[in-house]
């Protein structure tokens, strides 16, 4: 468990300077505009969500259902329980406790993330619909992004709107692809079963 967390900081960490050399260094393209936060209501946040699509990485390769529980610890910062198999269905159920937190005067939008003592990390709530069905979470190199929702599978027509959402955003939404959720996912267009069998 801690070497994989270790390796989720670090992935963090390098896709976050390789998007800061690429934006902000010299003779580099100009660094994006900051990406506008939602206004989120953290009583109707908590609960389960499932992720459903996500920008490829290397350290999600071969994830398959994978789900987060938020819930508010008594210090009243985040309890962030995420679950996961790698490679199948067949795989252990992994269970990981994060501490999250938010950063005050962000409409509860700018989370920080503390995958391993003592780095924390930016998780960026980009939008959450009135329903709070659906959220999108990001960072500001739009190197990383994620679409959750609280079913394991949802409408193809809300998907490529909430792919619009990301595309405004500055993102190239065509990146994206579905965690696989099913088995019946396996294989299918669009969905990112590298390394799932």
């Amino acid at each position: 468990m801690a070497a994989l967390k270790t390796s989720l900081a670090l992935a963090f960490i390098g896709l976050g300077a390789a998007g800061c050399l690429a934006n902000g260094g010299a003779g580099g393209r100009a660094t994006p505009p900051p990406l506008p936060l939602a206004n989120v209501d953290m009583t109707r946040m908590y609960g389960g969500w499932y992720l459903i699509a996500t920008l490829p990485n290397a350290f999600e390769k071969g994830m398959v259902g994978p789900y987060d529980v938020y819930s508010r610890r008594p210090d009243g910062d985040i309890r962030e329980d995420f679950y996961m198999r790698r490679g199948g269905f067949k795989a252990p159920l992994k269970h990981f406790v994060v501490h999250d937190w938010v950063r005050p005067g962000t409409h509860n939008a700018h989370w920080r993330v503390q995958i391993v003592w003592p780095v924390n990390l930016p998780f960026l709530v980009l939008y959450a619909d009135p329903s709070y069905r659906y959220a999108l979470f990001g960072e500001e190199n739009r190197k990383l992004g994620w679409i959750y929702a609280r079913a394991p599978k949802i409408p193809d027509a809300d998907y490529q709107a909430l792919l619009t959402r990301f595309q405004a955003l500055g993102y190239d939404s065509s990146k994206f692809r579905k965690f696989v959720q099913t088995p019946d996912q396996i294989g299918q267009p669009g969905v990112w079963s590298d390394g799932v069998k």
